[in-house]
Order: C-alpha cells, then structure tokens, then sequence
C-alpha cells in the first residue's frame, strides 16, 4: 500500500508540533543520548525496589509463610510500595513554541540601544544637575568622598550608591562610574555639548579642591619633618 502522501503545509504543521528543541546547557544532538540515558537509570531503579519487594516471596520460602506474604502483596499495595520516578524534559519546547519565545524576544529587542541610550542620557543630566548644584562646604565635603572612594574602590560602598535613591549617592556613583571607564556614560557625556561643558566645569572645582588639600597635605608634612629636624639638633646639642 502506497504511504500517503504530505503536502509541505501538513509537514510544516507536523514538525511544528512534534518536532522539540532543548534549550538550556544540553543542545539538541546531545539530548536524545542523555534521555535515553536518563529513563535507563529510572527503569534501572524501579526494578531494583520491585526486586527488594518480591524477594520474600521467592522460591525456598516456607508454606506457612507464603500465605502470609500472598495477603499483603496485593496489587495495590505493590503500587503504593514501588513508585517510579517521573521524568521531566528540562528545557524542552517543541518546534511551535521555540518560534514563539523567538518572535517574543526579537519583539522585546526592537529599540534596545535606543532606550539604554536615553537611560543613560537621562542618568548623565540628573547626575551632572547634582553636581552643579552642589556649592562651599557640600561641594568640598563630596569631592573628598569621591575621592577618596575612587582611590579606595571599596566594592561595598559602591553596590550601595548604585542601588541608592538619593541624587547625592547617584551623583556619586556616575563620577565613579566615569572614572572606571564606562562606555555608554562617556559616549553620553561626550556626545551632547552642553553635558560636556557642565561636567568640565565641575571637574575643575574639584581639582582645585583635591590640589588644594594635597597642597595641605604637603605643608603638614613639612612642618612634621621641620619639627622632628629640630627636635634631633636639640638632642645632639645636648649630648
């Protein structure tokens, strides 16, 4: 008898349905080896445990103990004792479904680059408004965190500025951000003028504050090692 034959719409709609798809770490070569594999090792049990059961009632067992066993074996009893481990296909769609979750996910990607990009603009304003808002001892009290945060790299801290609601911790976190190197804020930064200007603006404040501290710094140092000098003269005089 002739095979009836498939037009390609009714094969189409054949492979759809029972054709699958792994996902996940196994490909889909690899997945009919280890499910095979997998319902070998669960028949393999399940006849284990049917052995361990009915051993009692094999041969060379007593004719007075036989008629006990015969009463508790019953079918159902055999049911409830021996259970046999379900299988689960883990991460395996048919054919249908994979074009589906496909389709779904090239519709969700439509327009990425665009919304990172108008996030990350939208960051870089709110950020760099902060900052120029930011006057006398709030600014000199902010640069010195940030920089002694950006000599730190205090991982801890970080996580938590970035998950911070506060414009103070997200002004932060964006000069951090900056000062690693990350990609898409100096591309914001650098392609829109008036956010170049401002944080420009910014940053020489902040240089003059850190120089100006550093400058401090040396001076305190100075004196120390002028003092100790003298303390040392002195001493030798003495002796």
């Amino acid at each position: 008898m002739a095979k009836e034959r498939k037009s390609p719409q009714e094969k189409k709609s054949l492979e759809y349905t029972k054709g699958h798809f792994t996902f996940g770490r196994l490909s889909s070569r690899m997945f009919p080896k280890t499910w095979k594999r997998k319902k070998t090792l669960a028949n393999r049990e399940y006849r284990r445990k049917s052995e361990d059961l009915l051993a009692q009632a094999k041969r060379g067992i007593a004719a007075e103990d036989a008629s006990l066993i015969v009463d508790d074996l019953t079918s159902a009893h055999f049911k409830q004792s021996v259970i046999r481990k379900p299988l689960i296909k883990a991460d395996t769609v048919t054919v249908g479904e994979k074009v589906k979750l496909k389709l779904a996910k090239r519709q969700q990607t439509v327009g990425r680059r665009v919304r990172v990009r108008e996030s990350a603009h939208q960051a870089a304003s709110s950020a760099i408004r902060t900052l120029c808002s930011l006057e006398d001892e709030r600014l000199v009290d902010f640069v010195r965190k940030v920089d002694r945060l950006c000599r730190v790299h205090d991982s801890k801290e970080f996580v938590r500025l970035q998950l911070s609601k506060d414009p103070i911790d997200q002004a932060m976190y964006f000069i951090n951000c900056l000062a690693s190197g990350t990609n898409s804020l100096e591309d914001t930064v650098c392609k829109d003028p008036e956010l170049r200007t401002a944080l420009a603006a910014w940053f020489a404040k902040a240089n003059r504050i850190i120089r100006r501290d550093r400058r401090v710094i040396e001076e305190k140092v100075k004196q120390k090692q002028m003092t100790e000098k003298r303390v040392n003269a002195l001493r030798r005089a003495a002796r």
